[in-house]
């Protein structure tokens, strides 16, 4: 299973009102994807406030849904900690509540991670410091996320929504019309955020994952 665990960066320094204005933003769109991804078993859950959380089966749509929950939050920050691994208790199909296990375990940590880092996701896969390969695997993807996170902490929140949009194939002129700029924009984002480089580069990071995934399912 594949537990991921989001965090709202920053959410402590914010104004009560502009707290609880993040959060039904939030609540929103984890409804969004919820109501939508077929991968996820156990939906996005809000913890605590600013932290939420959720089950997967597979990686196909994970990496989508953490940009795409990155681009409506924008300007406020987020950052996922993503772990592959066991789930030791009954899968909670309701709510991502009430759960344990290594996965959980290891979720957390890399949050802890991050906060000390200031990068945007990282990714555990179980047992990984046991086996060279798996290791060498679990670097590679950081390694580009920070990469990519380092890249887009520099990006305005338009975009975010251009890649999100280019991502799932949108045109040129629909996207243009979608954010109320002119397409020029929309092809200056384009080549100046290497957005179509940033896409090809996730879809190989969700192919490895998805790949470690079967490997640990077969072992």
């Amino acid at each position: 299973m594949i537990v991921i665990i989001g965090d709202v960066v920053k959410s402590k320094e914010m104004t009560r009102d502009r707290r609880g204005e993040v959060q039904e933003l939030l609540l929103q769109q984890i409804e969004r994807v919820n109501s939508r991804s077929s991968s996820i078993v156990s939906p996005f859950t809000i913890t605590l406030g600013d932290e939420f959380q959720a089950v997967y089966s597979d990686v196909s749509s994970l990496l989508d849904d953490c940009f795409e929950i990155a681009a409506q939050l924008y300007p406020v920050r987020v950052r996922f900690s993503i772990s592959m691994g066991e789930i030791a208790t009954a899968l909670n199909k309701k709510q991502a509540l009430g759960m344990d296990g290594p996965a959980f375990h290891e979720a957390r940590n890399g949050i802890n991670e991050l906060k000390q880092s200031g990068q945007m996701i990282r990714v555990q896969i179980s047992h990984a410091s046991e086996r060279p390969e798996t290791q060498a695997v679990t670097d590679l993807i950081n390694h580009s996320l920070d990469l990519l996170s380092a890249t887009m902490k520099r990006w305005k929140g338009s975009r975010y929504k251009i890649l999100v949009m280019l991502n799932k194939d949108h045109p040129v002129k629909r996207i243009a019309e979608r954010l109320g700029i002119s397409e020029s924009a929309v092809y200056k984002n384009r080549e100046d955020g290497n957005l179509e480089l940033v896409i090809h580069l996730k879809d190989s990071i969700t192919r490895v994952m998805q790949n470690e995934l079967q490997r640990m399912d077969t072992t």
